[in-house]
């Protein structure tokens, strides 16, 4: 309750003319029965036209006052669950936009896409529902059991007969289907899971020919799923036939009873027929208190859901006092260590090194040595476990998360590029020129093959880029990196779709064109790497290495394995002429 109390809050006016709106509803709704009773016995049974038309008009006035003030009411419902549901999911989003890579760890993508959408809707079609019916249906209730004791006592057992039922079948419901709800959304998330999996690997399903198999494990998912609804709706199913069954016998009883306390002139003919109304109305009340029992307990399970995304703590933070911006940008890394949250070993150790601005810096490694660990330490994406890291001499710890980033123009190891045309996935988050973004293309090579496209920076680009090829992502990529003029820029393994002739275009161009920004390059390739400034050569996590290529082939044991199982000897020789 905290939780829908701490959104609601900002939209009290809206809750409380709700209130005001349904409680007067109600006030009317029960007054309607009296009416009744009024028509048939001083109206009907004395065959007197001016009191059935006088009550039958003001039946009317009231009833359609009432569908008015009712209508009003539901307004200011949705409009208050819409905007707290909106609340929620933009906090939810902004709390996902703050994740570290550590937090991105703890959940699916298809579950944190599941609270957003399918675990806020739900909770605002329950909490739209709850807002009025909880009202509503205990002032309905309360008021009809008061009325019919006013006029029949000897109805009562009638009317705890009634709601004894209803609320056993809530009670039988609550038992038997509210355990099933919580896994009923983890097979969703599941399912989501294995959806997007399946579409996104399709080339490799495909390629493989494991489509039968893709399909098993989602039908396998799906099975569960359906074994669960079918079994969710058979025991809500029960509900509504028993309701009727309830409320059947209940007029039925009424009719009976009041049959003879009429002939014995106990009560009015005309009385009936409201008890009959009330009746009705206690049961609607009731069905609707117990309604709300069978979907609050999902709007909760939705709640702790989203509550789980909120309350997760942010293991990458800003300090509360931050430091202006360097005026110089060399990197230096001291004695630093790093761990996967929650892991044991070190997957990085007593890491050490310095390359001054302008200077370009590259790492190469076998698999899993950690070299692309390095590149998503500097700005941030995880923090590391000791030692440090400056830039300009300044602790990137004592910058703020938004500044820092503003430094480095990063281009990852799988090429991201967004829905939308080539001129915004290049100045993203930038304004730039098409001069300077045409500039960009060209240092990164990928002029020569937008300027054929038929809109050239204005054709599309599709989702994920995927109406480009591996290379062509690569270098609009790199592209993007370049043109946002960072004075540090992070190559993550970016270069590896690229062809040799490509590469070394490119690197003359960076070189070239890019004097003034450090540059930090993470590869596989020798050739990516050879005419950088300096070469950190890493294995286990450790630095086994730092020196230019020519002196790492000589003096470098890794560096040689490497080298030697991607070049030739007469390309190993000839390069170490070259820089002879």
């Amino acid at each position: 309750m905290k939780f829908i109390f701490h959104y609601a809050k900002k939209y009290w006016v809206s809750v409380f003319l709700m209130l005001v709106f349904i409680i007067l509803s109600a006030k009317i709704d029960m007054e309607l029965p009296k009416y009744t009773g009024k028509l048939i016995s001083e109206g009907v049974a004395k065959k007197d036209l001016a009191v059935i038309y006088a009550t039958g008009f003001e039946m009317i006035g009231l009833s359609l006052f009432s569908g008015a003030i009712m209508l009003t009411s539901i307004f200011f419902a949705s409009r208050s669950a819409g905007a707290i549901a909106r609340d929620i999911r933009r906090d939810i989003f902004t709390k996902i936009e703050d994740f570290s890579m550590n937090e991105f760890g703890k959940f699916s993508v298809a579950s944190l896409m599941a609270r957003i959408t399918n675990d806020a809707r739900q909770f605002q079609q329950t909490f739209t529902m709850a807002m009025r019916m909880g009202v509503y249906a205990p002032f309905v209730g309360i008021g009809a059991i008061i009325n019919v004791w006013s006029i029949s006592g000897q109805m009562s057992w009638v009317v705890g007969g009634t709601i004894f039922a209803i609320i056993a079948m809530t009670i039988f419901i609550s038992i038997f289907a509210m355990p099933k709800i919580e896994v009923s959304r983890k097979l969703v998330d599941k399912m989501n899971l294995q959806s997007r999996q399946i579409i996104t690997g399709t080339r490799v399903i495909r390629a493989y020919q494991k489509d039968k198999i893709e399909q098993d494990k989602f039908s396998k998912i799906n099975k569960e799923n359906l074994k669960l609804n079918i079994f969710l709706e058979r025991i809500f199913g029960v509900i509504s036939p028993w309701l009727t069954l309830v409320s059947g016998l209940s007029l039925v009883a009424i009719a009976w009873i009041g049959s003879y306390l009429v002939k014995d002139d106990s009560i009015l003919v005309g009385d009936i027929f409201s008890l009959i109304q009330y009746i009705s109305q206690i049961t609607f009340a009731f069905t609707m208190l117990s309604m709300l029992f069978v979907f609050l307990p999902r709007m909760f399970v939705s709640i702790n859901r989203m509550k789980e995304v909120l309350n997760t703590d942010i293991s990458v933070k800003d300090r509360k006092k931050t430091r202006k911006l360097p005026t110089e940008f060399s990197i230096e890394f001291k004695d630093v260590s790093f761990k996967y949250q929650g892991g044991e070993d070190y997957v990085l150790e007593d890491i050490s090194f310095k390359v001054k601005q302008g200077e370009t810096i590259a790492v190469i490694g076998g698999t899993g040595s950690g070299k692309s660990t390095i590149a998503k330490l500097i700005p941030r994406f995880y923090d590391i476990s000791k030692g440090k890291i400056l830039i300009g001499g300044v602790d990137i710890k004592e910058l703020s998360q938004k500044e820092l980033r503003k430094l480095i123009g990063y281009a990852p190891q799988k090429a991201m590029l967004f829905a939308g045309d080539i001129r915004s996935n290049i100045s993203y988050g930038s304004d730039l020129t098409d001069e300077q973004i045409i500039e960009a293309l060209k240092i990164a090579q990928g002029w020569e093959f937008v300027q054929k496209l038929p809109e050239d920076i204005s054709s599309p680009v599709e989702q994920g880029g995927k109406n480009f090829s591996g290379g062509q992502k690569q270098r609009l990529s790199i592209s993007r990196a370049i043109a946002k003029n960072s004075p540090i820029m992070i190559f993550d393994d970016s270069f590896s779709a690229l062809d040799y002739q490509t590469d070394a275009k490119l690197r003359a161009q960076l070189a070239l064109k890019t004097k003034k920004r450090t540059k930090f390059i993470v590869a596989q390739r020798i050739a990516t790497i050879m005419d950088a400034d300096k070469i950190v050569v890493l294995d286990s996590g450790r630095i086994v290495g730092i020196g230019k290529h020519e002196e790492l082939l000589k003096e470098n044991e890794v560096y040689k394995q490497i080298a030697s199982s991607q070049l030739s000897v007469e390309e190993l020789t000839t390069s170490q002429k070259g820089k002879e």
